[in-house]
């Protein structure tokens, strides 16, 4: 094959481009760092309890670390990549590829007997973004793990935006963009660090100048105020929708601009309800009203998670079912042989789709990413000890579930213990409730009562005297004293409480189980929307 012709001269733009990305995700951890350190110093004196220490101390260096593998098995990925891309390009305009990537082959340094490395002519070019995502759109079996990833970021993007917002977690769209730039692992698992530093909400507003005329322009919306859910149901459906064109709109020209719908509607799902007005939304007399919403939305994740999966895996299996083999027997095979040789070819088809991994270091790095994100999924599903009712109200549609059972054993619990100790403080004030406490009466009574009230109070001792005893002094029990009335906050107050979180011992491995099995039989998308769902409804 003759060389192709390649460029007259280096164009600036796409050189740019890689310089760009890589300095905005430094930045972009750099600020996330910072806000994570904001909701260290935030936390109050209720949460420097040594159980909630420990616990903290245990939980957030196992999930950093996870994002830091995420981190590095990313660049190593985009290394392998870009090494990959420029042999093919060198490869195609008849050029020397260098044999060494260190020592004498340095890029940049020339040097006696070294191989020159023409990195501005293959930038300008190779599309490096648009290959790597076409390279996994192409073909059935590299596009089944590929669309795991974009259905799992859907859910993991409606809890930035139930949660995230619940608790004023700064920065929430640096973690949306280094989930789009680097992975999905890797902001998740970051995130994961933010919910365990931010149990109840951050005080205060912005903090630098951007962010204070972010919200003189669009202010703060009210407490339990949520938008309304065809909103939110109508972002989601664009977006389900561009996934179902990606592997349609590969290897043509309309495949860029598909790529740029599925990531606007997915950022859209964040910032539209921060900036759209409050009109367009309900402001709920207590946080738990909404619960039904979040199902709704969750649930409707799952269920397009599951049929778009469903619909990769026969794609994925169709296009790579193998020809049958028969020998010269094959004309005497019974029904039950040949119902066995399709189950062979089948699990055959499925086999190439897992092994697909080796293709390309793409398609091996979004593998690692999909396993990795399951693992820490599963991992914040036992932390948190989720109810397996909620987790299944979330991920199936129709669940016929009851009402919250986390609630309401929670609310149960509370009034057991305020019932209990009612009656602790009733034995203590009141030891013998046969007798009730006389009535005092008046300074101003008669010298006649005043005597027979005082012979009451009068003791007498060994020796024969009197010793006048002081008047007790008894609390007034509010059950006894007419119109006293327990106090009984309103329900505006009851909204306005801040609702954090609870802390669970162990770790609940059922949990765990449960959300590897949705992940397995549905995908990552259904896995992530019933532990996200479970997730936003177990206050």
């Amino acid at each position: 094959m003759a060389p192709v012709p390649s460029g007259p001269q280096v164009r600036f733009a796409p050189v740019a481009l890689v310089g760009a990305h890589i300095s905005t995700v430094l930045y972009l951890s750099f600020v996330v760092g910072r806000g994570l350190y904001r909701s260290y110093q935030g936390l109050g004196p209720a949460q420097d309890i040594r159980s909630r220490e420990s616990r903290r101390k245990k939980l957030i260096p196992v999930f950093a670390c996870l994002a830091a593998l995420a981190l590095g098995l990313a660049g190593y990925s985009s290394a392998r990549y870009a090494i990959l891309s420029y042999q093919v390009w060198a490869d195609q305009h008849g050029l020397d590829l260098p044999k060494r990537l260190f020592g004498t082959a340095i890029p940049f340094i020339e040097r006696e007997n070294t191989t020159k490395v023409h990195i501005g002519r293959w930038l300008s070019d190779t599309s490096i973004y648009m290959d790597a995502l076409e390279i996994v759109a192409e073909k059935a079996r590299r596009f089944w793990w590929g669309q795991q990833i974009d259905l799992a970021t859907i859910p993991w993007t409606l809890l930035l935006t139930i949660e995230g917002r619940r608790r004023r977690i700064p920065y929430l769209w640096a973690y949306l963009l280094l989930a789009h730039l680097v992975n999905l692992s890797f902001a998740q698992n970051l995130f994961y660090v933010a919910l365990l530093l931010t149990p109840f909400p951050l005080a205060g507003g912005a903090t630098t100048r951007i962010g204070r005329a972010l919200e003189a322009v669009f202010p703060l919306k009210p407490a339990n105020w949520h938008p309304r859910p065809w909103i939110l149901t109508g972002l989601l459906g664009l977006c389900y929708s561009a996934i179902f064109l990606l592997p349609y709109a590969a290897e043509t020209t309309s495949f860029a601009s598909t790529v740029i719908f599925s990531r606007t509607f997915a950022l859209a799902l964040l910032a539209v309800p921060s900036i759209m007005p409050t009109s367009w939304g309900t402001t709920h007399p207590h946080p738990h009203d909404v619960y039904k919403g979040y199902k709704t939305l969750f649930r409707f994740s799952s269920l397009m998670s599951v049929l778009l999966h469903a619909k990769a895996t026969l794609v994925g299996i169709s296009s790579n079912y193998p020809e049958p083999h028969y020998h010269r027997h094959s004309i005497r095979t019974s029904l039950d042989n040949e119902v066995g040789m399709d189950w062979e070819q089948s699990a055959t088809a499925f086999g190439r789709i897992l092994a697909s991994t080796s293709d390309h270091p793409v398609v091996a790095a979004i593998a690692r990413d999909v396993v990795l994100s399951a693992i820490s999924l599963g991992i914040w599903a036992a932390v948190r000890a989720l109810d397996a009712n909620d987790i299944l109200a979330s991920a199936i549609p129709l669940y016929g579930a009851g009402p919250n059972s986390l609630t309401d054993d929670i609310a149960s619990i509370a009034s057991s213990e305020t019932a209990a100790i009612k009656e602790e403080d009733i034995k203590l004030e009141d030891p013998e409730p046969s007798r009730t406490p006389a009535k005092r009466k008046s300074r101003k009574s008669k010298a006649g009562n005043d005597h027979a009230e005082g012979a009451d109070d009068e003791t007498t001792t060994p020796s024969g005297t009197r010793r006048r005893r002081g008047a007790r002094k008894s609390k007034p029990d509010p059950e006894e004293v007419p119109g006293d009335k327990t106090y009984k906050p309103s329900p505006s107050v009851r909204a306005g409480v801040a609702e954090g979180d609870t802390i669970t011992e162990g770790l609940d491995w059922e949990a765990t189980a449960l959300t590897w099995g949705l992940t397995t039989l549905g995908g990552l998308g259904c896995g992530s929307a019933g532990v996200y769902g479970g997730e936003c409804i177990s206050r």
